[in-house]
């Protein structure tokens, strides 16, 4: 099934595995569910992510989002096609002296990690200046994605960043080798400019990140 996106107006797929009609209430619930907090105040953004349930590598099959109130207290929710896991060519080629390439681990509210800042020093990006995140290390050299095992805190670079400058690419390849990665340019420069109206509304510099697991599991216990 194909939609047009909100944000571009450009085609895209829906997936099998897809949160695009979650509510705010849903993302909220969610997140707290999992002991993350939801910032409130206008613009005061919840930075997340949504891995979906498929441990096929390679994929735009995940979501990263941003949950915030508007100018009048009102709950939004924007989602954007992404990875939140490393590419194919990453797990294969493995991280030997680390154990493997890095997995971000779920369900855990990585606090004050991001800033604005530049990826690899190129362009604007949420960059990991902030605080330590925990990453799985995924050491198999083979392609499906391992999200489990020991958490191995650290400052490993994970960013917020997009792939392509300037089209849609159809396989994620080596934008990820852990960052969370959103697929659209124009996507990408929307969820800039909310963090970068959360710095001018003067919420700090600092970013809190969530990575949470799909299908979600609120109103089940």
């Amino acid at each position: 099934m194909t939609d047009i996106c909100p944000t571009c107006n450009r085609p895209w797929e829906r997936g099998s595995h897809n949160p695009t009609s979650l509510m705010p209430a849903d993302v909220i619930e969610e997140i707290e569910r999992v002991g993350g907090r939801v910032f409130k105040g206008p613009y005061n953004v919840t930075l997340f992510g949504i891995r979906n349930d498929s441990t096929e590598s390679g994929m735009w099959d995940d979501w990263v989002g941003a949950l915030y109130q508007n100018d009048d207290e009102d709950w939004e929710v924007d989602l954007y096609p992404a990875t939140t896991d490393p590419g194919t060519e990453w797990l294969e080629r493995g991280n030997s002296s680390r154990g493997g390439t890095a997995v971000l681990c779920e369900n855990i509210q990585f606090k004050g990690c991001w800033t604005l800042g530049l990826h690899q020093g190129k362009y604007p990006a949420m960059v990991q200046h902030g605080g330590k995140v925990a990453v799985y290390r995924d050491g198999n050299l083979d392609d499906q994605i391992d999200a489990s095992g020991e958490n191995h805190w650290g400052y490993y670079g994970i960013n917020c960043h997009r792939g392509s400058a300037h089209r849609l690419v159809s396989r994620v390849g080596l934008y990820s080798a852990g960052c969370q990665v959103i697929q659209d340019p124009a996507h990408f420069a929307a969820y800039l400019d909310l963090c970068r109206k959360a710095v001018e509304s003067g919420y700090g510099e600092k970013f809190s990140y969530i990575l949470l697991k799909w299908p979600f599991r609120a109103g089940e216990e």
